[in-house]
């Protein structure tokens, strides 16, 4: 979530991973102000950054003890939930052992949390081009964006149909490649609402036997999933 959303890079070492998880779970309590986020165009001047994190380190310091309060609260909150939950689990029966017992109220937890995500917390950038344009020209994209689905769109922007790898190679293979995507798209794109649940985009995706379709908001492209 931090490297998806913040453009952190994470290293592949433990300690590393250790402070993006921390980092990530104060931003969730306390997030940071803007005004205290590193300016775009110094991000890369190692000097430049160093003289304005020591202009603003009453603030940062301010910050670090206002997240330290509120990570202890939820950390007590937490706990006093989790013995509650524990104790009236192995209560209610009697052959669960504590560990089990822990197991299943994490499973239940997890998996309510997940139920209540929706699109626009998952989706994805999704490339788009114009109805009119070559075949080569969506290829050209798929190679540019690595993706597997491009949105065509209509002149006023709006949905019209998807466009896969597939319907891509077939083209190559029949030699049609010169033709506009309008003539090989699928006209009756499946997709989702930004406010579609994991578990309807999941059944979605299985029955129609696809991979990522588009989030569409009044038949105009977000992104996908």
């Amino acid at each position: 979530m931090v490297y998806r959303r913040k453009s952190v890079m994470i290293a592949n070492d433990y300690l590393v991973n250790s402070g993006g998880v921390i980092f990530a779970a104060q931003e969730h309590l306390v997030p940071t102000p803007a005004h205290l986020q590193i300016p775009a165009d110094i991000i890369s001047n190692r000097v430049a950054v160093k003289s304005w994190l020591v202009d603003n380190e009453a603030e940062f310091s301010q910050l670090s003890a206002k997240r330290l309060a509120a990570g202890i609260a939820h950390r007590d909150r937490s706990i006093r939930r989790n013995m509650t939950e524990l104790v009236d689990l192995l209560a209610s029966s009697t052959e669960l052992l504590p560990g089990q017992a822990a197991e299943r109220t994490s499973l239940q937890r997890l998996t309510a949390k997940e139920s209540e995500r929706t699109a626009k917390d998952i989706m994805d950038p999704m490339p788009t081009i114009e109805m009119r344009s070559k075949i080569q020209e969506a290829a050209e994209l798929i190679v540019k964006t690595q993706s597997n689905i491009i949105a065509v769109l209509t002149d006023d922007g709006k949905l019209a149909g998807v466009i896969t790898t597939w319907d891509i190679t077939r083209a190559v293979a029949d030699g049609t490649c010169e033709q506009s995507v309008e003539t090989i798209m699928t006209r009756e794109a499946i997709s989702v609402a930004p406010g579609c649940g994991i578990l309807d985009m999941v059944t979605e995706l299985e029955q129609n036997q696809f991979s990522a379709m588009p989030v569409v908001d009044d038949r105009r492209v977000l992104e996908m999933v």
